[in-house]
C-alpha cells in the first residue's frame, strides 16, 4: 500500500514523501533536490510509532527501529491513522507466522524422532534425550 504526503505541507511542496507498506516491513522515501533519504524497516524490527495529528494542518508519523527514527510529514489524520494500523497488524502477522513455523517444525521434529523410536533406528531413551533437547530449545 503507498501513502503519498500532501504537495501543501512543509517540505513536500517539489517532491512529497512516500511510505510503502508490504508484507515484510514499511519503507519511507524523503526525496530530495540532488539526495533524498529512504529507509526499509522489517516489522519484527520496529519498536514503536508515533503519530501527531495537530488540530489543524498536516499529521506527522515517526518510526523507532533499531535505535533509528524515521519521520515523514503531510499525511492526514486518516492516513497517519492508516499506516500504524497496518504496521502494527504487519507485526502481528510475522509474530504469528513465526510461531506457526517454529511449533510445526517442532512438532515435525518430534514425530520424525517418534518413527526413528519405531523403527527400532533409536533407543526409547535416546528418544527422550533428544526430545528433551527440542523442547529446551
Amino acid at each position: 500500500m503507498k501513502f503519498v504526503a500532501s504537495r501543501l505541507s512543509s517540505g513536500n511542496k517539489i517532491f512529497p514523501a512516500e511510505i510503502y507498506l508490504d508484507p515484510t516491513g514499511v519503507t519511507i522515501k524523503i526525496p530530495g533536490l540532488f539526495s533524498g533519504e529512504t529507509k526499509q524497516f522489517d516489522y519484527d524490527h520496529i519498536a514503536s510509532v508515533e503519530i501527531d495529528t495537530p488540530l489543524i494542518g498536516y499529521s506527522k508519523i515517526s518510526i523507532f527501529a533499531g535505535g533509528t527514527m524515521m519521520e515523514a510529514n503531510g499525511f492526514t489524520k486518516a492516513e497517519v491513522k492508516q499506516i500504524k494500523e497496518g504496521i502494527e497488524k504487519g507485526k502481528l502477522n510475522i509474530k504469528s507466522t513465526s510461531a506457526a513455523i517454529s511449533t510445526t517444525s517442532l512438532a515435525d521434529e518430534l514425530k520424525k524422532l517418534k518413527e526413528l523410536v519405531d523403527a527400532g533406528v533409536i533407543t526409547a531413551a535416546e528418544f527422550e534425550q533428544q526430545k528433551q533437547k527440542l523442547l529446551d530449545n
